[in-house]
């Protein structure tokens, strides 16, 4: 786009920077006037990858006193190693993505380092444009995923944070190696749900010990990767529970019975552990021909099935039976095979 002088605010007394220069130029907008000084048409109406380009050089210190004409006349690709010393290979190409205003330098000097990585040009040599958030994104971006352009573009702002805050959190519980080696294969993910998929694994440690070593039909899911390879198999919300595992107030077992089904435990304090849930394939339901010795199996495990200890604690109060009513013990059992 070209930028219309007509009508434009008047330069200043002092023939200083006019108010359009100052939105075009940015921080730039005073060096700029020395180069083309008011109404600073020459710069206004080039193409913006030369505004860009002149802005560049001065972000990283070049003297453009001389160049004016020279910045706007000579083709780019022999004039950007001149003003750019070592110039990134994608340079020329990105400048005419970058929008019409100026960048601030910080912005500039990100996107030069950018360049120089061969996994982030390849991302950026197809991109159709190039905001200056997207160079911030990354910036914020924990070091290792500093060329992970693909994800920076999908990513929001908060998305960005969440995943430092999330960096930063496993580096002070593990230490900075294991945090970054997690970077690294965050910074491969294909996508951005791909990425947060990864970070909450990383971010979850390893099941508690389980609280009993299993039956014939019940086996215990000790592992992440037990977990992980239930949750795919069974296609339900095991996934999101790990924490539970995590933290040892849950413990997750397969009833490899028919149908087959996810089983999950829940400490108590009066009972053990108590049978909190079962779950089939998509969070299906257990028919009742197939309950009782699922029953059964866990009764050999010492895992109780029924009421909760808390419920049975609720129900030794004077309001019993009159402001509050204590359901039948089935109500229990059928809660956790997700009801009639």
């Amino acid at each position: 786009m070209f930028i219309r002088t007509s009508g434009l605010v008047p330069a200043t007394a002092s023939g200083g920077p006019s108010s359009l220069l100052k939105l075009v130029a940015g921080e730039f907008a005073a060096a700029v006037d020395r180069l083309w000084p008011a109404p600073h048409t020459p710069f206004l109406t080039a193409p913006a990858a030369r505004r860009h380009l002149a802005c560049v050089a001065l972000a990283i210190g070049r003297d453009l006193a001389g160049r004016a004409e020279a910045l706007l006349a000579e083709r780019l690709r022999r004039l950007i190693p001149a003003l750019v010393p070592e110039a990134p290979a994608g340079l020329e190409r990105a400048l005419g993505r970058l929008g019409e205003v100026a960048w601030p330098a910080d912005d500039y000097r990100r996107l030069l380092r950018l360049l120089e990585a061969p996994r982030a040009t390849k991302v950026l040599r197809h991109a159709e444009a190039i905001p200056p958030e997207l160079v911030r994104r990354l910036d914020r971006l924990p070091p290792a995923m500093a060329e992970a352009v693909g994800l920076a573009f999908e990513l929001h702002e908060d998305g960005v944070a969440a995943v430092r805050e999330a960096y930063d959190a496993l580096r002070s519980r593990e230490g900075l190696a294991v945090a970054e080696r997690a970077a690294e294969r965050w910074a491969r993910t294909g996508s951005a749900r791909a990425l947060f998929e990864a970070v909450r694994d990383d971010l979850c440690p390893e099941p508690a010990a389980p609280p009993h070593s299993g039956t014939r039909r019940l086996r215990p899911l000790a592992t992440k990767r037990d977990l992980r390879d239930a949750a795919r198999r069974y296609r339900n919300c095991l996934a999101d529970r790990m924490p539970y595992a995590a933290t040892g107030w849950s413990a997750f077992y397969e009833w490899e019975g028919p149908p087959g089904a996810v089983v999950e435990l829940a400490r108590d304090p009066l009972f053990g552990w108590r049978l909190e849930e079962v779950r089939t394939l998509g969070n299906g339901l257990v028919a009742e021909p197939y309950r009782d010795a699922l029953v059964d199996e866990l009764a050999l495990m010492g895992v109780h099935v029924g009421r909760a200890g808390w419920e049975l604690d609720r129900a030794l109060r004077p309001d019993v039976g009159h402001g509050w009513r204590l359901r039948p013990a089935d109500a229990a059992r059928s809660d956790a095979f997700g009801g009639d």
